[in-house]
C-alpha cells in the first residue's frame, strides 16, 4: 500500500497537461473553493503516467479506491489544513475509462471491476439468482416438490430421505 500511496501522491502533485499546467493541483484548489469533497481523476492520465496503478485500479477498485481517497485527503490537508472541518473525507472518482460496455452485456466477470457503460435507467428491479423448479421422484414412486434450487445437488440435500423408503 505504501507503493500505491507514493505513486498516486506523486501523480496528483506532478501531472501536467500539454500547457504545463498542474491539472490535479488546480482541481484540488477548485474543489476546496467550491466546498466539495470529490475530485475527478481521468483514467487515461493515470494509465499514461502510472500504468501499474491503472491496471490495479481497473481490476481491484474496491481495495484501491479507499487508498486513493486517503492520499487525496492527505494532499488536501497539506494545502488547506482546516479543510477537514468542512469535509472529513475526500473521494476520488475515476472517469473516462477507455473501454465502454453495453448495459445488456454486463456479466459476472464484471463484478468487482471498473466498468463504463452508457445508458438511461428507466426501471429497476432486484437481482434474483436463477432458480430451477424441481420435482424429485423416489424409486418407490413418492413425489417431492416443487423445490427451488440452483443445482440438483442442493435440491437432493434439501429433500433428504424418503419417508416411505
Amino acid at each position: 500500500m505504501a507503493f500505491i500511496r507514493r505513486k498516486f501522491g506523486s501523480f496528483l502533485r506532478t501531472f501536467t497537461d500539454e500547457n504545463e499546467q498542474h491539472v490535479y493541483e488546480v482541481r484540488i484548489q477548485e474543489m476546496c473553493q467550491n466546498n466539495r469533497q470529490t475530485i475527478e481523476v481521468n483514467f487515461v492520465h493515470i494509465s499514461n503516467k502510472q500504468p501499474s496503478l491503472a491496471i490495479w485500479l481497473a481490476e481491484e477498485p474496491a481495495s484501491m479506491l479507499p487508498v486513493l481517497n486517503e492520499v487525496a485527503a492527505d494532499i488536501v490537508a497539506e494545502v488547506f489544513p482546516d479543510y477537514c472541518k468542512i469535509h472529513s473525507e475526500i473521494f476520488v472518482r475515476i472517469r473516462d475509462l477507455p473501454v465502454e460496455d453495453k448495459l445488456r452485456d454486463l456479466r459476472q466477470l464484471h463484478l468487482n471491476a471498473l466498468v463504463k457503460f452508457r445508458g438511461v435507467v428507466t426501471k429497476r428491479s432486484g437481482v434474483f439468482p436463477q432458480y430451477y423448479k424441481m420435482f424429485l421422484r423416489c424409486v418407490c414412486g413418492d413425489l417431492k416438490g416443487p423445490t427451488y434450487h440452483a443445482s440438483l445437488m442442493e435440491a437432493k440435500q434439501f429433500a433428504g430421505t424418503c419417508i416411505r423408503c
